[in-house]
């Protein structure tokens, strides 16, 4: 049994004194196993807390805020759900079938929080699923201007009446982490649809990009000139007018019917404003123990012209997060799926490649990092490919791997290493390249190669061991190459032995 401060815990205080737990505190939730599981919140300024858990107890006092923390370290995996206790200020809380295992954070947005009932397979995913251990943590969404404590939801195990609300892709996941490791999984989802990155990064941190300042220089502007009173007298003239036109309307049924004004919204509340979901939903949730975070978001980013800005975006938001976590959280995310009609031509540009790239790109910028590639699973008319299972499954060969030592998984599809200019052509190097093969039995396909002209054509290319070779008979001194440089890239066939598909790139 840990120690812990007896004379502190045993004080008397008076009964109306009170005791509160975040919502992630609750009823079947997960803590995280081996490393740290973090218990916090709020009490009577300078109280005592006792907190026990797994026949240990512990006690820390509360600070002048009544704001309380204590740390349970080195937890074994349990299937058994346990009590979690927290004492203090006269109230007891009990939180009942808490697991140790391992927990995840699944954020980013539409795609993230895309839900399982509306994936391909549901119905019979949904009536199979059964499974106590794997639990999630089904969220609200919530924007704020300034750092939230608590957030509302609540934890729900796999089964068929909870699990068409979970997070399709964190479902998916979790589900292939308890196929392989057999302990408990729980993920806490935080996503948001049609949100930017940096919505998801606190203002300290965006502070310190000269592309963070420039978006928080417009969320101030916005904010400044926002008047609640006059926004109000405004919605209220437009009420008036909306009423008339409506009645004559309805007694005329001529023309369309008239639409209903909007109450002009905060913008220090608007979600697609630098920091307010990290205010609103991530804040709460610092320092809840965790082995890492799945994320899949971008498409908002490609449409804003932030694209060429998207490694740097995300690598301020990853760096935030762990500094305030106060670990290296693993971080594995979802490179954007082809869409939109393909392009046949080549020289085709579009800001959605670009944030492939700098996905891409951004596995060598940030540490403890991996990237699932799903450009042979999307869907050109819909921006939420119904597919989750395998966006699941490929992001969880990078958590196999690097976190939990499966070194016979192949994390990824090749990934662009680098190139050399030999006799005309250009040779092409590639990580996790074992077993290059076309996915389609055909010859290569949507790769470009251009002369110091930069006009792009169409290369040849040929498969040499570990490498592609690429030329063009009218390109006597090639100068640059890339690959699957389109929103959608038909006809892209470059697999590895394990079928997992290249990664967009180019040389230059």
């Amino acid at each position: 049994m840990k120690p812990f401060f007896p004379a502190l815990l045993l004080t008397v205080l008076p009964a109306f004194a009170d005791l509160k737990l975040p919502h992630l505190f609750s009823d079947g939730m997960v803590l995280q196993r081996e490393t740290s599981a973090k218990i916090w919140g709020w009490t009577d300024p300078n109280a005592p807390v006792k907190v026990s858990f797994g026949g240990e107890d512990h006690g820390t006092r509360a600070d002048q805020n009544g704001d309380w923390h204590v740390e349970l370290k080195g937890l074994k995996a349990s299937a058994k759900g346990g009590e979690l206790i927290v004492e203090a200020a006269g109230t007891k809380k009990v939180i009942k079938d808490v697991l140790v295992g391992e927990v995840w954070l699944a954020s980013g947005q539409s795609n993230m929080e895309w839900r399982v009932a509306n994936s391909s397979g549901a119905k019979e995913e949904i009536a199979g699923a059964n499974d106590p251990l794997l639990r999630v943590f089904v969220s609200a969404n919530v924007a704020e201007n300034k750092p939230q404590k608590d957030w509302q939801g609540s934890w729900k195990a796999t089964k068929p009446e909870n699990t068409a609300s979970f997070t399709a892709v964190g479902y998916y996941f979790a589900k292939r982490l308890r196929s392989e490791l057999n302990v408990p999984v729980g993920v806490v989802e935080c996503a948001w649809g049609g949100k930017p990155v940096e919505a998801f990064t606190s203002a300290e941190a965006l502070a310190e990009l000269p592309a963070g300042k420039a978006l928080l220089a417009k969320k101030a502007q916005a904010v400044n000139g926002y008047d609640a009173k006059k926004a109000e007298e405004n919605f209220q003239k437009q009420l008036k007018v909306f009423k008339e036109k409506l009645a004559k309307w309805e007694k005329d049924k001529k023309g369309r019917k008239p639409r209903g004004p909007r109450l002009a919204a905060d913008p220090g509340k608007n979600p697609s404003m630098p920091a307010t979901i990290y205010n609103g939903m991530i804040a709460p949730i610092v320092g809840y123990g965790n082995r890492g975070a799945i994320w899949y978001q971008g498409e908002s980013n490609a449409g804003r012209g932030t694209a060429s800005s998207y490694e740097e975006l995300l690598g301020c938001m990853v760096a935030d997060w762990r500094q305030r976590w106060g670990h290296d959280l693993s971080f594995y995310w979802v490179q954007l799926a082809n869409f939109r009609e393909p392009t046949m031509e080549p020289g085709a540009e579009s800001d959605w490649v670009v944030v492939q790239d700098e996905m891409r790109r951004a596995l060598k910028s940030i540490p403890k990092s991996g990237m699932a590639v799903i450009n042979d699973i999307g869907d050109a008319k819909d921006i939420h490919p119904k597919n989750k299972h395998d966006v699941g499954a490929r992001l969880a060969r990078w958590a196999l791997a690097q976190d939990y030592g499966k070194k016979d998984v192949v994390v990824s599809g090749p990934l662009y290493s680098g190139m050399e200019k030999k006799d005309g052509k250009i040779m092409i190097s590639f990580d996790h390249a074992d077993g290059l093969k076309t996915s389609d039995g055909k010859e290569l396909a949507r790769f470009e190669i251009a002369g110091a002209d930069g006009k792009w054509k169409w290369a040849k290319a040929k498969i040499d061991h570990d490498k592609v070779v690429l030329w063009h008979d009218d390109i006597k001194d090639p100068a640059k190459a890339r690959y699957a440089w389109a929103a959608n890239p038909l006809g892209a066939n470059l697999v590895n032995g394990e079928d997992l598909p290249t990664s967009c790139f180019t040389t230059e």
